[in-house]
């Protein structure tokens, strides 16, 4: 062993024993602090309220079962249900007249106070004219999808 590393144990021994001795001499202190007196976190009672029927209810609430599985979504009426069905709207369409050009027939159509020539594959806002015959006009109302006929 080193004498530098003797030295530094020895003298960490002595400081050892020295801290021990002054340590020991030590008196204990003789005054004694008064506890302070606890305060009462208890709930006071009041006399007017009558406890039984706080138990009571406790033993109807315990018959439900809190783990049920339940059903939050709202109540529809089964006539809403059937009332938002869309309906195909009537044709605002009235016949005016048609022509026969180069073989194509076209038919002039009111709509309100707006005048229009249609000819086959044409659409007109929500409609698209597919059939064009003497006798009739075919529409397909496009949003729904549904066939609707002009008579001539």
């Amino acid at each position: 062993m080193k004498p530098i590393l003797k030295k530094s144990l020895a003298a960490i021994a002595v400081v050892g024993a020295l801290a021990s001795v002054v340590a020991g001499r030590e008196r204990p202190s003789s005054i004694v602090e008064p506890v302070a007196p606890r305060a009462d976190a208890r709930l006071q009672v009041d006399a007017g309220i009558d406890l039984a029927k706080l138990e009571a209810r406790v033993d109807d609430g315990a018959t439900i079962d809190a783990f049920a599985p339940r059903n939050f979504s709202p109540i529809v009426p089964p006539q809403a249900a059937a009332a938002a069905k869309p309906e195909t709207p009537p044709l605002p369409f009235k016949y005016l007249g048609k022509m026969l050009e180069d073989g194509k027939l076209s038919v002039f159509l009111a709509n309100g106070e707006e005048s229009v020539t249609v000819h086959a594959g044409q659409r007109i806002g929500d409609y698209r004219v597919d059939k064009i015959t003497e006798a009739e006009v075919r529409f397909t109302y496009l949003p729904l999808k549904t066939k609707q006929v002009l008579p001539l």
